[in-house]
């Protein structure tokens, strides 16, 4: 009963640990963090306007802010349009005036909304900061007691989680509900934490400052502040927390190594040098000093915004979290733009050291920063264009509408060149395509008539007739590789062109599987494929089946699939084949991957199915387990069992006993009712536990019984079917604690404990239970499924369940 035992292994695991599985996924930043963002907890806005209430929300809600708050309760509040996230972790938000805790005349910038630490238990809000090794940073927060005006609340800052012992705490703050200190700030760990006055922010609330020395290696380390005790002892009540800040020197960098585009472009805007800030910049703000070099000349090829090699970039105030939004800001210069032939020029923008900002990476913390940045000036008297990687073939087959935002340029690995050509199909100009798909034509000959462009893998010679168009071997063009005619003149740009790789399937080979015979399917093994623009292939995308078995029908979705078919939106549990004999074969058919430009694989892989003779008169019996009740809510659910999900998974059941699951056996529809991972249950709560039972071999099966061994971790409940009829001749009076339905979705007729004249007994634990139970540790149910004479086998496709009830120690 391997299916069982899996089953529940995977339930117990959910009892432990399914508040990983509930916690709402979260997007890894892109940038690093040097500041606490949301540091007011204003966002999102919580109820009406001027509404005083509170919510209880996951921390996916709240940006910036996580939590070590386990999954204890459902959350609840009662601002207006609220909804329960249910068992989560929680954080809990009040707005100004809730329950007479107000921010109303605090003169900053505490807004409107306010965090309470203790939402249901001691537990710390934190964000993940990028420290610097070796760096100060400053700290500033409001703290309010909730419950008392003369026992304090009492919080502890720290670097690292409250459930690590490695934790260091800088700081413990002690505030009443009216603002009393009843402790100054305990500075620890070399932290400087300044006295502070009671009430010293108003209505109830103190400020309090100072600085930490971080002495470890650069790393993103959580920071925030753990409760520590409450006034009441209420561990849901107490340490109200606002305009929360931790700030370190901000970081910035250039946002790319490099950029450029033609003379004529006199003021960049298509890819100019930019910084990216990420940090607290203080009032007053900051200026950034930059230095310029290279082999443009200074007056002559473009200027800087003070005319000298060094100036300055002043960044405002403010929170940046590093976005494109909000936190680049553009290096202002000019270029000069002339009619004389230049070739190509070079402007190198360099960050000057400063003691107000870290120059280091914006996206890996304490990693190299692009302290310069060089700014490239093409020549304006040229033919320009770029090859785009067109991996969604948005072109099709024209010269519009290549580029829609997502593609990259591209040179096919180096191996493609650009090749202006005459009316007389000579070489004008020959170059190789750049590696970002850009490629230039120095001094292109003016006035010439009817040129084109071609791009071909042979390098043309300036004279010679021009050669073939083409690609490298497994790429294929989504535009045109010859352009329409025109005429030259300065400054002719975007002469674009379309290609795309080809995507390359995968041989697939399944495991060896009995032959069900008749008119059964085979589960096709998975399909897959790579594309070098797309990744992996498989689920949701295409697949074409180009050639069909001949020796098996294949269906997808229960209809008969036809050669060159192609699949969209391909689903793995749908593909399956019907073989045309009933014995040892081997299914073989050959499919092409399609990527999302609709073109196929020209190399098609083969599908291998090898398939062993089933016994002609083989009994079959599949048993599946599920929790179908907890406490008094039945649970409905049809979930079939996958083996190629996360052993985590709410629907993960090892192979081969996932294809037990109703999705590739004749089980009646929605018939396996009830859930394999159940979540978390508490001591107390009962269990309904159904083994579900299926006769699909060839021959009849009998002398059936089942024994299901009770869960170390519950107690079997006895008297769980007491009362209910019909009874199966056991003795009157006896408790009945096992349920058992005969080809029915309902009991059927209800068992005792006891070993009487009726189907069913349980066996208290250690007490010698039949040899096929294994050891009874903690009780066993016993069923005899045949019986003489009113059933003495189970033909194919009988189906049934035995169901008892268990309570959680």
């Amino acid at each position: 009963m391997k299916n069982l035992w899996q089953n529940f292994n995977i339930f117990s695991w959910g009892l432990l640990g399914a508040t990983l599985v509930l916690q709402p996924t979260v997007a890894q930043a892109q940038y690093i963090q040097r500041s606490f963002l949301n540091p007011s907890f204003e966002q999102p806005v919580f109820g009406n306007v001027g509404q005083q209430c509170y919510v209880q929300v996951s921390p996916g809600i709240i940006p910036g802010w996580e939590t070590t708050h386990g999954s204890v309760k459902a959350g609840t509040g009662n601002c207006s349009g609220y909804v329960s996230p249910g068992n989560v972790p929680l954080i809990e938000i009040w707005k100004t005036g809730f329950n007479g805790a107000s921010t109303a005349t605090i003169p900053t910038s505490a807004g409107n909304q306010f965090a309470e630490l203790n939402a249901e238990q001691n537990s710390e809000l934190y964000q993940n900061i990028c420290l610097i090794k070796d760096e100060t940073i400053t700290f500033s927060l409001l703290h309010r007691g909730r419950s008392s005006s003369s026992v304090a609340d009492v919080t502890n800052f720290l670097i690292g989680l409250n459930t690590n012992p490695t934790s260091t705490i800088f700081g413990t703050f002690s505030t009443t509900s009216n603002g009393t200190v009843m402790a100054q700030p305990v500075a620890q760990n070399g932290a400087t934490i300044p006295t502070v006055s009671n009430n010293n922010a108003g209505n109830g609330w103190v400020r309090y400052t100072g600085t930490v020395p971080y002495t470890g290696a650069s790393a993103t380390q959580p920071v925030g502040f753990a409760a520590v005790s409450t006034a009441g002892g209420n561990n849901t009540i107490g340490n109200f927390l606002d305009e929360v800040q931790f700030a370190g020197k901000p970081v910035l960098e250039f946002t790319a190594s490099s950029g450029g585009a033609a003379e004529s472009e006199t003021n960049p805007t298509t890819n100019p040098p930019k910084l990216r800030i990420v940090g607290l910049v203080p009032t007053g703000g900051i200026s950034v000093s930059i230095s310029v070099s290279g082999t443009a000349v200074l007056g002559t090829d473009y200027n800087t915004i003070s005319n000298t090699s060094t100036f300055n970039i002043s960044i405002p105030a403010g929170n940046y979290d590093g976005s494109d939004a909000t936190s680049v800001f553009t290096i202002p210069f000019t270029v000069i733009n002339n009619n004389v032939p230049q070739g190509v020029r070079t402007i190198v923008f360099t960050i000057q050291p400063s003691s107000s900002f870290f120059a280091s990476s914006t996206t890996t913390c304490g990693g190299s920063p692009k302290i310069a940045s060089s700014y490239t000036i093409y020549d304006d008297d040229f033919l320009s264009g770029k090859v785009w990687d067109d991996a969604d073939n948005s072109a099709n087959n024209t010269f519009t509408n290549i580029n829609t935002g997502s593609e990259t340029g591209t040179n096919a690995g180096g191996l493609l060149n650009a090749i202006l050509v005459d009316s007389n199909n000579n070489v004008l100009k020959t170059t190789p395509v750049a590696a970002d798909g850009t490629y230039t034509f120095l001094n292109v000959p003016l006035n010439q008539s009817n040129v084109k462009i071609i791009l071909s893998t042979t390098a043309g010679t300036v004279g010679n007739t021009a050669p073939v168009p083409s690609l490298p071997s497994n790429w294929v063009n989504t535009s045109p590789l010859t352009t329409a005619t025109f005429n030259t003149a300065t400054n002719i740009s975007s002469k674009d062109f379309g290609i795309e790789q080809l995507p390359d399937t995968n041989n697939v080979s399944g495991s060896t599987t009995t032959n069900p015979g008749g008119t059964n399917t085979v589960q096709v093994p998975t399909l897959s494929g790579t594309d070098p623009e797309d990744g992996n292939l498989g689920s949701s995308n295409s697949f074409k089946i180009v050639s069909l078995p001949s020796n098996g029908t294949l269906y997808y979705n229960g209809v008969a699939v036809t050669a060159n078919q192609v699949i969209t939106s391909y689903d793995p549990t749908k593909l399956k084949v019907d073989p045309n004999i009933d014995g040892a074969t081997t299914i073989t058919f050959t499919v092409a991957a399609v990527d999302k430009a609709g073109k196929e694989d020209p190399t098609p892989a083969t599908v291998t199915m090898p398939l062993t003779a089933l016994s002609a008169s083989k009994p079959q019996l599949i048993l599946v387990k599920r929790i179908t009740r907890i406490n008094s809510q039945n649970l409905t659910n049809i979930v079939d069992g996958r083996s190629d999900v996360s052993p985590s998974a709410a629907n993960y059941v090892a192979s081969p006993r996932d294809t037990d699951d109703d999705s590739s056996n004749t089980w009646p529809t929605n018939y396996l009712r009830g859930l394999i991972n159940a979540g978390i249950v508490k001591p107390g709560d009962e269990l309904e536990y159904t083994i579900y039972l299926l006769s699909n071999g060839l021959g009849n099966a009998t002398s059936v019984q089942i024994c299901d061994l009770v869960p170390v971790n519950t107690t079997f409940i006895p008297t769980a079917f007491n009362g209910l009829t019909p009874n199966d001749g056991g003795l009157s009076g006896a408790d009945q604690g096992i349920a058992l339905a005969l080809g029915s979705s309902t009991p059927t007729v209800y068992l005792t404990n006891a070993q009487d004249s009726d189907r069913g007994r349980f066996y208290t634990a250690n007490e010698t239970v039949p040899s096929y139970c294994g050891a009874n540790i903690n009780g066993a149910v016993v069923v005899n499924i045949t019986r003489s004479p009113d059933l003495p086998n189970l033909v194919k496709d009988f189906y049934g369940f035995v169901r008892f009830r268990a309570k959680v120690k």
